[in-house]
């Protein structure tokens, strides 16, 4: 039997589909995602989205998008109560090519690679630093670079994440978005001679890659809102953004970043307009819910 660890307790696959059978019952809706030991993340942001519209005690992980994905085929969209279930998974590439989605009313793709690409926010950056340094807000800003950082990641990490998307869609085989730790050197950046070796090796798998880069640049622009850097950062891994983020501001500010801190901030603190088509989603389904269930 398959089990997962989570901070050395042990869930098998039948333990984690069938705790909503215990704990459904204290949520107004059930809320199924895909990744295991993240649920008080996923429970704070919900908390700080819905407020008091939504009563959410328990978020469910299934581990994995296809694990999700079987969920919301064999859960259906409603429990035994008639207490309706929502299936969210990562957008990852998904999001550039509309055939590698399971198009259904109860299973929402996040508007970005994952959810930690939500988590670096400029203001929860500033107020982060503001109480590491123990600074004014000005001066925290000024430590934080996070313009600086945001444009490099467009620029640097974002090209990189491209590179990835023609691997994931034309060479899966390939080495891509797990090793992308390999790619930063320590304030951050993107290594030059990492990304031009990466290149080399794609080329030659795919021959001329430039037609692929317009490609995906090209769906980037079409298939996300927001200005340059949103749409870029779209596609972007959120792990990749935290740890270049976390190695910025370990230099720039002089001080050792206690990553775990550093998250919790983050989820405590990001900004949540880009999540609100979330919520939305999440409100209507269950309104339309309620009026299919009165007019039955």
């Amino acid at each position: 039997m398959e089990n997962n660890m989570i901070e050395g307790l042990h869930f098998s696959k039948e333990a984690l589909s069938n705790r909503p059978l215990f704990l459904s019952k204290f949520n107004d809706v059930n809320i199924y995602v895909e990744d295991l030991g993240k649920e008080y993340e996923y429970e704070e942001l919900f908390e700080r989205l819905f407020e008091s519209n939504l009563k959410i005690f328990s978020i469910f992980p299934l581990g994995g998008k296809d694990a999700v994905i079987k969920g919301y085929q064999t859960k259906g969209p409603c429990d035994v109560d008639g207490k309706m279930n929502i299936f969210i998974v990562d957008g990852d590439f998904d999001n550039l090519w509309d055939d590698q989605k399971t198009i259904a009313p109860n299973l929402i793709y996040l508007t970005r690679y994952n959810i930690e690409s939500y988590y670096c926010s400029k203001e929860a950056v500033i107020k982060f630093v503001r109480r590491v340094l123990r600074c004014t807000r000005k001066d925290a800003e000024e430590n934080a670079h996070f313009d600086e950082w945001q444009q490099h990641v467009r620029d640097e990490i974002g090209k990189l994440f491209v590179l990835f998307a023609i691997v994931m869609r034309y060479k899966p085989e390939l080495p891509s978005v797990n090793g992308a730790g390999k790619f930063l050197d320590k304030a951050g950046h993107v290594i030059p001679e990492e990304y031009e070796n990466y290149y080399k090796m794609v080329s030659k798998e795919l021959g001329s890659i430039e037609p692929y880069i317009e490609e995906i640049y090209g769906k980037i622009h079409s298939k996300f809102p927001g200005n340059e850097d949103n749409k870029v950062l779209s596609i972007v891994c959120g792990k990749c953004q935290f740890d270049s983020l976390c190695r910025q501001l370990t230099i720039s500010c002089h001080r050792q970043i206690n990553r775990e801190n550093f998250r919790s901030a983050l989820i405590s603190n990001c900004d949540l307009e880009p999540l609100n088509f979330l919520k939305e989603q999440v409100l209507q389904l269950m309104a339309d819910g309620i009026l299919a269930s009165n007019s039955a």
